[in-house]
This record gives C-alpha cells, structure tokens and sequence, in this order.
C-alpha cells in the first residue's frame, strides 16, 4: 500500500492555507477494529492525512525547496472515528514562517464537523531534494491540484459494517515484542524497523524515515497493551482504552531501516472511566520520541455514542 492521503486539493492560498479530500476505503491499508465489527481508519494514523494537506501547502509556498518534518506537537485530539465509505476534509493553515521552520495547525473534518485537530505543530523544513525528486513532487501536486472541485455531499449512512457483510479485517501489530512488564505501572516494548515496510516507498523516496504517526501508533499500542489489563483486573474488561488526547509529541531522531524502537510507557493515572500515561521511544538508549496521552475507557455502546453515533 502506499502511504499517501491526500487524494485532492481543492483549494490552496499560497502560503496561508489548505483545504483537500481523503475518501477512505475498505482498500485502505490502517483499518482497525476497536470493537469487533465497527472498522475505522486508524485515529493515530489519520493525523497523517492533515499533515500530508498541511505540507503540500509548505512545499507549494517554498516552490518545491523544502519539506516540512513535523518535531512537534503541543497536542492531537480526537473527538470522532472515520469508517469505510466516509470522505473527510482536511484543512491546514501556517501560523508563521522562519527561515528554516514553519508553525502550523491543521483539522480533519467529517461531514462539516471536527473529528482531528493538530495544534501548533512545528516543522523543520528539509532540503526536498535530499528526500525525493523535485519534478516528481510538482508532478504530483499537479495531478493533486488539476481538478479543484467543493466535496461532495454524501448521506450520513448507520455506523457498522454494510449489510450482510462479516468483516475479515486483520490487523497489525504494532508492537513486535514485549520484554518487560509491571502490571499497572510500566510496559516495554520492542518494534523493528524494517526496509520492507511499504510507506518507505513514499516517506522518501532518496532517504527512508519512518513517519512520526507510525512512531506515535506504536507508543498508543504498547499504552494500550498496558491499560487493558488494568481494566479487566477492575472487572472492566468489557471496555477499550480509547485514545482521546495526545499532547507534548516531540521528535527528535530520525527513525529509518534497521533501527529498534524501544518503546517505553508508563501509567500516570488510572481510574474506571480513564487513564492518562507517559511514553518515549529510544534508539540504542537516544530518545528518537515522547508524548503523554489520555485514553477514555468505553463500552461498545458508549464507544458508538461517543465517536460513532
């Protein structure tokens, strides 16, 4: 699968902001399942798609010079999920320009209203040319930028699966390993990074990094493993850990093939209706990442309520 998602810009004002489309599919390649049943498009990786619009935005304004990196986060919140058949907005804008950085915020909308927003995120912006192929990129923005049309207006349809379909969604582990575990306080982790994983295939093409989502998919995950027993302990065990709000991310190594992550949690608070938790990723003892997160514990019906219904 590619690791693309922006799938059309529709509007672009130079330098100042970003409006495009991502329609998700069952074709998609980060479906997850929190409850059996309900697939959506991973809430962790789709921070990806309003960075993908945001630099498309950098790039045009820096005529295909740079590449904005996202270093950091001040926070990401999630306050709706987004199923097969959904077509989402994404909508950046760049608070301030420096020479070597840019300041932006960005939001993901479905059907008119927030679902994803990234607050002042900071980006190094990269010399282009050392990550992919100039004329490739503008090649690209053009096919993205050709046909500029306002999104469709689609049905709200019912939250699930179509109807008569079983799902068969398998999905990923994020976390290879663990190798140490203190129930209720502390899980280590390991992930591997390896060459043959598909979004090097575009994150880039002349020099492979592993986007910062993956990394933050990887601490939600190992987070997760941690919170979930905790909550069958406490006679729980029929609620999730739902990521609610990520804040402090930073990045502050570039991750590429043949690293392995150690991925660190530890568990700040717990109590029946959420948690909160502190995470970092470290390569050969450098830390490559942190963030803290807060998780709301949900029922399937609460979840369908809260982030579906």
């Amino acid at each position: 699968m590619r690791f693309l998602f922006v799938d059309r810009i529709s509007e672009l004002e130079t330098g100042r902001r970003v409006r495009a489309v991502k329609n998700i599919s069952w074709s998609g390649d980060f479906l997850e399942e929190i409850f059996p049943g309900l697939p959506v498009f991973s809430p962790v990786i789709a921070a990806e798609a309003a960075a993908q619009a945001l630099s498309w935005l950098i790039v045009e304004a820096r005529d295909f010079t740079v590449k904005p990196l996202i270093t950091m986060l001040d926070s990401y919140t999630c306050s709706r999920h987004i199923q097969p058949g959904d077509q989402i907005e994404l909508e950046g804008a760049v608070e301030s320009f420096q020479p070597e950085s840019a300041l932006a915020h960005a939001r993901i909308l479905l059907n008119k209203k927030p679902a994803f927003e990234i607050n002042h995120g900071v980006c190094y912006l990269y010399p282009l040319h050392e990550l992919q192929d100039p004329e490739s990129a503008r090649r690209q923005f053009k096919n993205l930028t050709e046909y500029q049309a306002p999104l469709q207006q689609v049905p709200v349809v019912k939250t699930g699966l179509p109807q008569g379909k079983v799902s068969s969604l398998v999905t990923r582990p994020w976390v290879d390993r663990v190798i140490e575990y203190a129930a209720g306080k502390k899980i280590v982790g390991i992930r591997n990074v390896t060459s043959t994983e598909d979004c090097f295939r575009d994150h880039f093409p002349l020099k492979p990094l592993l986007p910062g989502v993956i990394i933050m998919k990887s601490l939600i995950s190992a987070a997760q493993l941690l919170i979930e027993p905790i909550l069958a302990a406490n006679g729980l065990d029929h609620k999730k850990a739902v990521l609610q709000q990520a804040k402090k991310v930073k990045f502050k190594k570039f991750v590429q093939p043949g690293d392995q992550l150690l991925l660190e949690v530890s568990l700040e608070s717990f109590h029946p209706q959420s948690s909160t938790i502190k995470a970092r990723a470290l390569i050969q003892d450098k830390v490559a990442a942190t963030l803290s997160a807060a998780f709301q514990h949900l029922s399937r019906d609460e979840y369908i309520k809260a982030y579906l219904a």
